[in-house]
């Protein structure tokens, strides 16, 4: 049975991010948020990625890119990039990474539209305009979705409903792991309860 999973920032290779995180060395850091990956998503499954896979320079990004293709064979995977991935069309040479990052996934998109019981909910590196990192002033508002239904990273929240119909699945709010789709739409409709109009 195929199960679609969901994730965002895995920061691999990313030392600020990775003491952030609680880890005494980036290669610590890196080889839970791969093991984790690799437990829970098998060969046949679909893997949606929701940004910033690395640091963003070009080394770490290469490295990400490997590691990813490496630990993760026979999985659908998909990237919807973020403000640290070369190939996000707010960058001006994108054009220019895409080709790299199709070789490891299956497709690359600033953003998708997906059908979830009747309803359209998307997948989008950043959450609603005007919502940033605590104590951060928002940023890439121009890029960003005002949609019902939003899943989302960025933010590294602790905690994955930061809206209503709105959920992170970054890494910090589901213990360092990818959740699956069941949750995800469990979570998303909660939401509503939790955040009336």
């Amino acid at each position: 049975m195929t199960t679609t999973w969901f994730i965002s920032d895995l920061h691999l290779g990313h030392k600020f991010l990775s003491d952030l995180r609680g880890f005494s060395t980036t290669g610590e850091h890196d080889e839970t948020i791969l093991a984790n990956l690799a437990e829970a998503v098998r060969p046949g499954d679909v893997l949606w990625v929701l940004g910033d896979l690395s640091s963003g320079r070009s080394e770490a990004e290469e490295r990400a890119l490997t590691l990813i293709d490496d630990r993760l064979p026979g999985v659908e995977k998909h990237l919807v990039p973020g403000n640290h991935d070369s190939c996000h069309p707010l960058f001006k040479s994108a054009f220019r990474r895409q080709r790299r990052f199709l070789e490891v996934f299956d497709s690359v998109q600033a953003y998708q539209k997906m059908r979830w019981d009747g309803e359209d909910v998307y997948l989008c590196h950043f959450p609603r305009p005007g919502q940033d990192h605590v104590g951060m002033p928002s940023r890439y508002d121009d890029l960003r979705l005002t949609v019902p239904y939003l899943i989302h990273g960025h933010l590294h929240s602790t905690f994955p409903v930061t809206g209503r119909g709105q959920v992170d699945v970054g890494v910090e709010a589901w213990d360092l792991k990818p959740v699956p789709l069941e949750i995800l739409r469990e979570t998303l409709w909660g939401s509503l309860s939790r955040y009336p109009d």
